[in-house]
């Protein structure tokens, strides 16, 4: 999960009278909140450009489902905010609908599901900012820290000795869909390819600049695709900078780091 900065988000001033005309017959039970889909849809690829074309939870890009606008507050729970933009992320089907886990069974995927830590339930858009809510917030730079990841792909808590952040990390990954076979087997086989890609940088490091021309060029080749694995527009991009990072006593690959 990467921070998005969801204030990149500014949408025509169109947009936000059309908004905000739906949001008052919703509020006053004139019309249902998705009855607004098509004003939101509008925003969709604005939503798609701020994360690169990825998936805000998961860092995916998902050719295969028909990426969504979700709200983060559920408009089912919370329909004060159905035409509320910052209220809006991108989502991939794994993370946004609810389906089985093919390999535990169990059901997961965001869908309505919008847990609290403890206290009430806001009732208005005043009270946004009373509730103490579990799932990851990719909008929040606090909460994408949070979360970790095994070298074999498969998502745990950064924290977890520490409660709260740890059941808070553990329900985001159930809702979230975060441990999919296909999402962990993904991230594994990237895993495995920054370390082919360290052992030849390793192999022909010792041998640069030595007017081997050969050389130098297979090595620059081996820096430029592990840098280009962990830019922001890259897939699983923060799983790949903590792998690259698990080999920085390298001078070489903390070279890299440095400029990403």
């Amino acid at each position: 999960m990467r921070r998005i900065d969801i204030r990149r988000l500014n949408p025509s001033q169109d947009w936000k009278t059309r908004a905000q005309n739906k949001q008052s017959n919703i509020d006053n039970g004139l019309c249902e909140a998705k009855t607004g889909q098509t004003i939101w849809a509008e925003l969709k690829p604005a939503l798609k450009d701020l994360s690169k074309n990825k998936c805000w939870y998961c860092e995916s890009r998902e050719d295969r489902s028909d990426n969504t606008v979700d709200h983060f507050r559920p408009k089912s729970i919370y329909p004060w905010f159905a035409l509320d933009y910052e209220n809006f992320r991108f989502a991939c089907t794994f993370c946004n609908s609810v389906r089985t886990n093919p390999k535990t069974g169990e059901s997961e995927g965001k869908g309505d599901h919008f847990p609290l830590l403890a206290g009430n339930r806001a009732t208005n858009r005043i009270q946004r900012n009373t509730e103490s809510y579990v799932l990851l917030d990719p909008c929040k730079t606090t909460d994408v820290g949070l979360l970790d990841f095994g070298d074999d792909g498969r998502p745990r808590p950064k924290y977890p000795n520490e409660e709260t952040k740890n059941q808070r990390v553990l329900d985001s990954i159930k809702y979230y869909h975060l441990d999919h076979p296909d999402l962990n087997e993904a991230r594994r086989l990237l895993a495995l390819d920054i370390r082919d890609l360290i052992e030849t940088g390793d192999e022909l490091y010792p041998e640069l600049n030595t007017g081997n021309g050969a050389i130098d060029k297979a090595f620059e080749t081996v820096v430029d695709s592990i840098a280009r694995l962990i830019v922001a527009e890259a897939p699983f991009s923060v799983f790949a900078k903590k792998m690259v990072k698990g080999f920085q006593n390298r001078e070489w690959v903390e070279d890299i780091l440095e400029c990403a």
